[in-house]
């Protein structure tokens, strides 16, 4: 049914033109609602979106512009210059190792291509100090009697020379002359060199006696520590306080033998210490077949078995050579 657009009066007769209620004039066709929002708004609004995007692009473009145009032109060699004053400062570590009263020198020993340092059979790094001396790290050395092996390409083959240290604390380490071995420095032991590690041996088993560590013995495989463990930690030569600097382990090439990385002899430990209960001196001589093995880089005693004076004095072994 039409009504009349102003008041909202039905208009009940057909081709009626005017309001009966208001008077109002009624057209044929209903007046329809104008859209909304008007098409010329959305038109102006899209119009202004559009340039606000450009406005805000454009400022960006400036922005970034001013940006470059006000950074130092020198800041990319600043960054160059940043690293060539570290490397400036960078000295060689000759000059930038331990202080002086932390370095163990050696002596007799010059810097080789290839020379490999050890210190009972561990690799140690070395330095070279500002007169062309080698160092090593006195802290490395954490214990007596510490044997310094250098081992040096020579030719085809290879040359060891050896230096020990009796305490921590020295300043230097004297090495010997050189002789051949293979690449790991191994080589027959010669009577020099059994000499000292027998006598660095024994001292450390009468200090395991003394102190009752099996960790105190030196030179030593696992199979020698666990055959002296049960004597040293149940005090069986707790009678005597042995003096280790009067003791010393030597040794007769009678019945000396060399087998396959091992070597085997008659040794004769004499030692000299203090009766516990009386206080008296005493002293006293262990006659005994000795078999050292090369491993890890060393030698090591790594069995014993006693044996009498006239034994030793005859090289008959209590342990086979092979």
């Amino acid at each position: 049914m039409k009504r009349c657009p102003k008041c909202g009066a039905p208009c009940t007769r057909p081709g009626q033109k005017f309001c009966a209620n208001c008077g109002a004039p009624l057209s044929e066709t209903p007046p329809q609602a104008p859209s909304w929002p008007p098409e010329e708004a959305v038109r102006h609004k899209r119009r202004m979106l559009l340039l606000g995007v450009v406005v805000i692009v454009v400022a960006l473009i400036v922005v970034v512009a001013v940006a470059f145009s006000l950074r130092p032109a020198s800041q990319p060699a600043a960054v160059s210059t940043t690293t060539e004053t570290a490397q400036a400062t960078a000295v060689p570590a000759a000059t930038t190792g331990l202080a002086e009263d932390k370095r163990l020198y050696l002596e007799n020993l010059t810097e080789t291509p290839g020379m490999v340092l050890t210190a009972d059979g561990v690799a140690v790094a070395y330095q070279v100090a500002e007169d062309g001396r080698l160092y090593i790290d006195r802290s490395l050395l954490t214990q007596t009697d510490t044997l310094l092996r250098a081992i040096l390409p020579a030719g085809d083959g290879y040359q060891t020379s050896l230096a020990l240290v009796s305490k921590p604390s020295n300043p230097t380490a004297s090495f010997g002359g050189l002789t051949a071995c293979d690449a790991e420095g191994y080589n027959q032991p010669d009577g020099e060199y059994l000499d000292a590690m027998l006598t660095v041996y024994y001292r450390s088993q009468l200090k395991a006696f003394n102190s009752r560590q099996v960790a105190d013995l030196r030179f030593s495989t696992d199979l020698n520590d666990q055959s002296w463990e049960g004597a040293i930690t149940m005090g069986a030569y707790d009678a005597v306080e042995y003096d280790l600097e009067a003791s010393d382990m030597g040794f007769t090439t009678t019945g000396l033998g060399y087998g396959d990385h091992k070597v085997t002899l008659n040794v004769a430990g004499h030692w000299q210490g203090t009766n516990r209960n009386t206080g008296a001196d005493e002293s006293g001589t262990d006659y005994m077949t000795i078999q050292a093995i090369w491993r890890d880089g060393v030698w090591q005693v790594d069995r014993c078995i006693p044996c009498t004076e006239t034994e030793y004095n005859d090289g008959t072994l209590m342990l086979s050579t092979q």
